[in-house]
């Protein structure tokens, strides 16, 4: 794995302690010094850079002494180029506190040409950050204290505090016609903010939650919890984003959701694939991207019936929530459920949860 691949990694493997509560076993000192970083994160955004940088690099070489964070001392490496090429980006899209200019290294007391060793000179404030910035990178790099672990840890800790500060209250409206709720949902969704490819997920979830409660054609089923977002599907056995299991547990019907994506042959093959050697009755793939007529995959979906007798469904988003909440009787479930998936699910950021309050505010 590359650098990029690996921060990626560790985030979920970060992500998933967050969601299950899962500690990490690194030593007492080495976790309070990584909460100094974290509890500095706004006013020290240059030493939180800098310090994942050298821990992804020491993940991805582990010889590599990284104290030498330039590539002009003996046996250095470019920290500057690494953090501008992978840290810095993943932390803006992550909603991380990241440095404008793009990279911890444009900050004078990280920049020095000394190796970060605990009598690294550089003027870093507060006190306590540079202590624990420095005292984390010797355990690491001296006492064989696991960078992978104390990466997680910290981003970990960033996960805490992003999702604390974006627990606003969000709104509910009651009383609004079909129409309209496709109108602020739709709304939603075109938003062009990081994470907004979650939410056509969210609302087929939330739509369908109150179906399998509301029609008989449910009875017994219920609606798997939601995979999070990077989780593919191949390590998650999923065969869909969304699927309703029977009273056995077994698959009923799944739904594939694509976010501004057109439908293809290929595509439907390959969503096809994921479901082969189960018993899934309906197969929906639905997508965000505007079309009027889907018949010219009228041929690809016969043969996907021919071939395993599931009935294959091709639609769009907006009309499958249309056709849905018509059958309900009325869109204040929806909506509720709708509002509580964006406040649970850890992909959707305080940006995407003002952007549904604006929305539903507006006239």
């Amino acid at each position: 794995m590359n650098e990029e691949q690996l921060l990626n990694q560790a985030y979920e493997e970060a992500l998933e302690a967050y969601r299950s509560g899962i500690e990490y076993d690194l030593p007492p000192a080495v976790a309070s010094e990584c909460e100094v970083i974290v509890a500095n994160q706004e006013r020290s955004k240059g030493v939180l850079a800098v310090l994942i940088t050298l821990l992804v690099k020491k993940i991805a070489v582990h010889e590599q002494d990284i104290r030498k964070h330039q590539a002009r001392m003996d046996g250095g490496f470019s920290g500057r180029g690494l953090d501008t090429r992978v840290v810095t980006p993943f932390m803006k899209m992550q909603n991380f506190p990241a440095m404008a200019a793009g990279s911890g290294w444009l900050t004078r007391s990280l920049e020095q040409p000394e190796p970060y060793t605990l009598a690294y000179g550089g003027g870093i404030s507060p006190p306590a950050v540079k202590k624990a910035f420095l005292a984390i990178i010797n355990e690491v790099q001296c006492n064989g204290v696991s960078a992978r672990q104390t990466l997680e840890h910290i981003l970990l800790g960033l996960i805490e505090l992003r999702e604390h500060n974006s627990n606003i209250a969000l709104d509910r409206p009651i009383g609004l016609s079909v129409g309209d709720t496709i109108d602020k949902i739709r709304r939603h969704h075109d938003v062009p903010l990081q994470g907004a490819s979650r939410l056509p997920v969210l609302a087929i979830h939330a739509i369908l939650s109150v179906l399998t409660r509301e029609l008989d054609r449910y009875a017994g089923c219920e609606v798997s919890p939601l995979e999070h977002h990077n989780a593919s599907d191949s390590r998650t056995r999923s065969i869909g984003d969304v699927v309703i299991l029977d009273s056995a547990g077994n698959p009923f019907e799944g739904y594939e959701i694509k976010h501004d994506i057109a439908i293809t042959d290929g595509l439907i093959r390959d969503s096809a694939a994921k479901f082969r050697t189960t018993p899934v009755r309906r197969y929906y793939i639905l997508t965000t991207h505007i079309r009027d007529d889907y018949s010219e995959f009228d041929a690809t979906v016969k043969q996907v019936a021919d071939s395993h007798g599931c009935q294959l469904i091709v639609n769009g988003v907006d009309r499958t929530l249309m056709y849905y909440l018509r059958l309900i009787k009325g869109t204040r479930d929806f909506v509720n459920e709708y509002v509580s998936n964006l406040e649970t699910d850890p992909s959707i950021g305080f940006d995407l949860k003002m952007a549904w309050n604006e929305i539903v505010q507006s006239t």
